[in-house]
């Protein structure tokens, strides 16, 4: 039997074997889940594929089509996807829909034996059976052995004759076999010279083989070093950059502490000078609110140029601080990176895909990330952008808004009080001053 349809009955006895395993119930599959189900039972379903794979048995055809063998190669799949899809649908209620696929394929693998199973067309265009067909084919077979073949003695004949005249032309026939016999020989004898150069030049072909086998392991070698040096070089260069940048960062910084300390000085100074103009004019007998307002004005005028610089170079030098220390570390990153790399593909290549992962997550944040704080523009914009001044804007009504008034208008409605008259004595005070 042809290994196709072996390997194709056995997978229609899986099939059968599948049904009956699926359900052991031995009604009908009418009496079991109504009428759209139809009258048989499960020994009924299983017979068809059984009585199928005994035709394909009993035909026992050694010889195939090859396009229906391509196609028989594919049923066994087909089949077990009906034993593992559609069977166990067909027991469960759900057989009127599964059943009609179930016997579908079937029938279509049936339409597919069919030319197989039933006629053969032989080359006298008549109709037989299969099994007369192969008998016929094998009693053509051992009669053409038995018949005498015409072809091959009508062959013999023809060499017999060749033979006879090969005979008669026989000694001019020797003598142009000792010319060529001595032809032979001279070409033998150049040949035998020519092998020897041959073999000379074979071993320094060999030699010259070796060389470049060399030359070309030693240019890898070569090659991989210069690639391990550019990529360390690259690193210790993306590393030299960062500690750059991280040392200027530092430089600046100081100068910003400097311009703090300068700032903070002249705030204190002005400020203690402001501070000692109103004891002044706060001790005196008669408090005049004129040349207060004016004083306590100039004094917050004053002190607020210090102040803000002041609040500009902390902010400076915080921004500075974390970006130093952001390129300290990625410069460290970048250093260690070529000895963790190499320690890490010694243990396992997936701990270095991790290291590079890392290291280029590290590497890849952007120094901006830490100086975006909303861009304020004094120390005011900051306390109205902080999260504690929304909390209390949020709770409080029209806080903002009256905020915003007092801190807009807040000299003009000072300044805007009547001021009791100032004697020229005191005026006077306040210009000594």
């Amino acid at each position: 039997m042809h290994a196709s349809l072996g390997t194709l009955c056995t997978s229609l006895d899986t099939l059968a074997t599948a049904v009956l395993s699926n359900w052991a119930d031995e009604r009908t599959l009418q009496e079991a889940h109504g009428w759209n189900h139809p009258v048989l039972t499960r020994h009924d379903l299983a017979a068809i594929p059984q009585g199928l794979a005994t035709r394909v048995r009993e035909a026992d055809l050694d010889e195939l089509d090859p396009k229906i063998v391509k196609l028989l190669n594919d049923v066994p799949r087909k089949l077990a996807l009906v034993a593992s899809t559609t069977v166990p649908y067909m027991f469960n209620g759900n057989g009127h829909q599964a059943i009609p696929a179930y016997l579908g394929t079937l029938e279509w693998l049936t339409q597919l034996l069919e030319p197989v199973l039933s006629w053969a067309v032989v080359t006298n265009v008549k109709a037989l059976p299969v099994q007369t067909a192969r008998r016929l084919r094998n009693l053509q077979a051992e009669v053409d052995q038995i018949n005498i073949n015409k072809e091959g003695l009508t062959a013999q004949i023809a060499m017999i004759n060749d033979a006879t005249v090969a005979a008669e032309s026989l000694p001019a026939d020797l003598q142009t076999l000792q010319e060529a016999r001595e032809r032979i020989e001279v070409l033998y004898q150049a040949s035998t010279k020519s092998f020897s150069h041959v073999e000379e030049y074979e071993k320094t072909a060999e030699g010259a083989s070796k060389r470049i086998t060399a030359f070309d392991e030693h240019a890898k070698k070569i090659v991989e070093q210069c690639e391990e040096a550019y990529r360390i070089t690259t690193t210790k260069g993306l590393a030299g950059a960062f500690d750059q940048r991280a040392k200027r960062l530092g430089w600046s910084m100081w100068m910003w502490v400097g311009g703090l300390i300068i700032a903070l000085v002249t705030g204190a100074y002005l400020g203690a000078h402001r501070i000692d103009t109103l004891s002044t004019l706060l001790a005196g007998p008669e408090l005049h609110w004129g040349p207060i307002t004016i004083h306590l004005v100039l004094s917050l005028l004053s002190v607020s140029g210090p102040l803000w610089f002041a609040w500009l170079a902390t902010k400076q030098i915080g921004q500075r601080f974390r970006l130093a220390e952001d390129y300290a570390f990625k410069a460290s990153v970048a250093k260690a990176y070529e000895g963790y790399r190499k320690e890490a593909n010694r243990i396992d290549p997936e701990f270095e895909s991790r290291l590079f992962s890392s290291a280029l997550t590290r590497l890849e944040e952007a120094p901006l990330r830490l100086v975006q704080d909303g861009g304020h523009g004094s120390p005011l914009q900051e306390i109205m952008g902080s999260e504690a001044f929304q909390k209390l804007a949020a709770s409080v009504p029209d806080f903002r808004d009256r905020f915003i008034e007092l801190a807009k208008h807040g000299i003009t409605s000072i300044s805007s009080k009547k001021i009791a008259p100032v004697p020229d004595s005191g005026v006077a005070s306040v210009k000594a001053d």
